[in-house]
């Protein structure tokens, strides 16, 4: 058995954060320990999440010193995200990085190291260790040596992604405030390549395309975006609960092509995947226990962007384990203070998110082609929509007259706008403790599935 005060799962940015905040944030005063199946030279590195907004890596700078992404760690920079059906574009603007996940990680991983983080290699996390309805460690199993044991720690930290091995060994009938399943409609599935073009340079320096076709099963989009010169990061994805007529390969070739034809690229790498896609878990802490990133879907609805999310929730588990481990006190009430950073961070952003998710689920790849063609909302219009802002009746009216006949579309506009100021008095009302959260658990649920259902 080894014995340590912070045990953090998963080598991933979220778990990389949680353990290296913990360090920093104690003066290097508590053992924290970080476990990954993988091998130490290949942490950091992953099929998706090459991109990342500047918001969270300025948020990383500001609070632990750490540099934002730069040499090889960057493969291109990001200005523009853009819709686009076959017939007509929006574009948000949206300054960020195009990764190289692999160094960018391994810096992150020596980072922590450097502050004390003591990193265990090969070893997955096997199952949860509770102790008297808390949360205080794992079974872990070293795959090298073949050796199971026991990490026992005041304080566990899930990161282990869209899998959370730790949290899914809960037995069901502890900590009922807790989600511990995961629907197929809030998760997709994706498959994506890195190519190098033989010929000219791509038109997509600095942008990220999401691009919604006849060919792909909807609301799923194909992606395009930058990866520097001559190459590409191109993928595709949609919800499991999809029905499909073709598999997911054969696909994303057909889309593909009518951009490169076979012959014009060479495939680097190539790799496929799941992803949560749904809001934020609206409690992610139990009695010696936080998860984070994947594992808690901190991920964005709509883009599928996680990256940034799991350093940010990242800080906030690492700081909420100090303060919980200082004050002798790893109780579901201490570390409720992490949900409530998450939360204020990017909760309730994330569920207006998902809301829009929801809207092209509805409207479809037709509705999405008219509504941009026809230019029925502004630019900023559809970004006060996508914050929740409220319209005004001229607005309402010119959007009206744009949408004839096409009122279904208007209807979802509508829901749209609505839905997200009901989530924004409910986010302002969120408990301050756990003695709260059954209740308005109970009708932010409500509200979701009835907008949802709409």
């Amino acid at each position: 058995m080894v014995k340590a005060d912070v045990l953090v799962a998963g080598g991933g940015p979220a778990g990389v954060l949680s353990a290296l905040t913990a360090a920093k944030l104690s003066d290097q005063k508590l053992k924290v320990i970080l476990v990954d199946a993988k091998p130490y030279s290949e942490i950091g590195n992953k099929v998706c999440g090459d991109a990342i907004n500047m918001a969270p890596v300025t948020f990383l700078e500001e609070k632990l010193g750490i540099e934002k992404p730069h040499g090889d760690e960057i493969a291109d920079l990001i200005e523009h995200l853009i819709f686009k059906t076959e017939k007509a574009s929006f574009p948000i603007q949206g300054d960020g990085f195009v990764l190289n996940r692999h160094p960018y990680g391994q810096r992150l991983l020596t980072t922590a190291e450097k502050y004390g983080v003591e990193v265990r290699s090969d070893t997955r996390v096997v199952k949860a260790l509770i102790t008297d309805g808390v949360v205080t460690g794992a079974v872990v199993k070293n795959k090298k040596i073949n050796e199971t044991y026991e990490i026992r720690a005041r304080i566990t930290i899930d990161c282990t992604g869209r899998n959370f091995q730790i949290r899914k060994s809960f037995p069901k009938e502890l900590f009922p405030n807790l989600e511990k399943h995961m629907e197929k409609r809030d998760v997709a599935a994706s498959y994506r390549e890195i190519i190098r073009l033989k010929g000219e340079d791509h038109p997509y320096r600095k942008e990220i395309y999401l691009l919604y076709h006849d060919e792909i099963p909807e609301p799923g989009y194909f992606w395009i975006f930058t990866k520097g010169e001559k190459r590409l990061n191109v993928g595709i994805g949609w919800f499991l609960d999809t029905k499909v007529d073709k598999g997911m390969k054969e696909c994303y070739r057909e889309v593909l092509h009518k951009y490169y034809p076979e012959g014009s690229y060479i495939v680097e790498h190539h790799g496929g995947g799941q992803v949560p896609t749904r809001y934020p878990m609206t409690n992610a802490v139990a009695p010696g226990f936080m998860t984070v990133g994947d594992a808690a879907f901190h991920v964005n609805p709509l883009s599928a962007e996680g990256h940034g999310p799991a350093l940010t929730a990242g800080y906030y588990a690492g700081k909420a384990a100090v303060a919980a481990i200082t004050a002798n006190d790893v109780t579901e009430t201490q570390l409720w203070q992490y949900n409530i950073d998450v939360m204020n961070h990017f909760g309730l952003s994330h569920t207006k998110i998902q809301l829009f998710t929801a809207a092209l689920r509805t409207v479809k790849v037709k509705g999405l082609e008219f509504l941009l063609k026809r230019k029925i909302l502004t630019k900023q219009q559809f970004i006060d929509l996508h914050a929740g802002k409220k319209l005004t009746a001229l607005e309402i009216l010119k959007i009206s007259i744009r949408a004839f006949p096409r009122y279904g579309i208007l209807w979802n506009i509508y829901k749209i706008a609505k839905g997200a100021r009901i989530f924004e008095e409910l986010f302002t009302g969120y408990p301050q403790s756990p003695e709260g959260y059954p209740a308005w658990q109970s009708r932010f649920e409500t509200t979701m599935n009835q907008i949802r259902a709409i």
